[in-house]
């Protein structure tokens, strides 16, 4: 059977056959989704198939995030043999969305800490997620040789290129590493935060949550990689962080803060470059040299001397700077 006709068959199952469907979006992944209108009730369809997605692992978080007092969308009915899920209907209004109609940004931001206090409070301890450990973190930053180098600068390197980025990698999991774990959403920023209709904070796509270190969230918010926050803004929002959890405010906590910055903005670019190469998706390109930037103003600090003398060895600066495959 197609999937198109799973899928109506789902939804007449639960009552939405006749709903009316108007795609709401396609992210980096293979997942997309549906707003369903039936008379004056909406529902959000989440179609995400299978092997590609995981709406298990969705499920999975959703529930332990609802559990705890987290506002993210309930599941109303779920198909997880095929990838179908009817979930809660946020709206529209993401964080991003209200910014650029004029909100009050650190008001936004404010909540958004808020949200991820409450979170970090209430999983100090792991709920049953996988650990955010160094195989992870160094499969994650080594999207950078593997796509940007190998398809950007079309070269592949060495093993003792190879192996002294492993080593780079392996000396700064250790301060990475130097702070309490808690749930980590991976993927926290305002595209993904909305004001629901019952006013509140609601969080989207946590599917690949994971168990790891408290500063990863707070980079992620702050350091994004698609818009520029203001340098005041997040010296503020950290302060507000960390007025929270006293303890935090060490210079392991900045160490690690920085690291998982710089460990993020690794990764997202040798996954933008991925995107386009292998998925056919041009529109992450233009942020490359962006990212390159928040990567970059981490680097004169000691404890990035090896990986800025990496970086500077095999990836030459005005690359970096450049749009890849612009004039291709």
């Amino acid at each position: 059977m197609e999937r198109e006709e799973l899928l109506h068959l789902f939804l007449k199952q639960h009552g939405w056959g006749t709903a009316k469907r108007e795609l709401l979006a396609r992210d980096a992944s293979f997942r997309w989704y549906e707003r369903l209108t039936k008379e004056n009730e909406t529902l959000v369809l989440m179609n995400a198939p299978i092997p590609q997605e995981n709406p298990a692992q969705f499920a999975f978080v959703d529930e332990i995030l609802e559990s705890k007092g987290i506002k993210v969308p309930h599941i109303f009915a779920r198909d997880m043999e095929n990838g179908f899920l009817l979930l809660e209907d946020f709206g529209d209004d993401t964080f991003t969305r209200l910014i650029a109609a004029g909100a009050d940004e650190e008001n936004l931001y404010r909540q958004a800490i808020d949200s991820l206090i409450q979170i970090q409070k209430q999983f100090m301890q792991n709920p049953g997620l996988k650990e955010y450990n160094f195989d992870l973190m160094y499969t994650e930053a080594s999207l950078l040789p593997l796509w940007y180098v190998k398809y950007v600068l079309k070269k592949e390197l060495d093993d003792k290129a190879m192996a002294e980025y492993k080593a780079v990698w392996e000396e700064l999991y250790q301060k990475i590493s130097a702070v309490p774990n808690t749930l980590v959403l991976l993927d926290y920023h305002v595209d993904n935060l909305m004001i629901t209709k019952d006013k509140k904070c609601g969080l989207l796509d946590f599917q690949d949550a994971r168990f790891g270190p408290v500063t990863y969230d707070l980079a992620s918010l702050l350091e994004d990689a698609r818009r520029v926050v203001r340098p005041d803004l997040q010296d503020k929002m950290k302060t507000y962080f960390f007025n929270e959890f006293p303890t935090y405010q060490t210079a392991e906590f900045e160490d690690s803060y920085s690291l998982m910055a710089v460990q993020r903005h690794t990764k997202v670019i040798g996954i933008f470059v991925r995107l386009f190469v292998r998925d056919n998706k041009n529109r992450y390109l233009k942020f490359i040299p962006f990212v390159w930037q928040l990567l970059e103003k981490h680097l004169d600090q000691p404890l990035l001397k090896r990986y800025k003398t990496w970086l500077d060895t095999y990836i030459p600066s005005d690359v970096r700077q450049k749009i890849p495959f612009e004039n291709d």
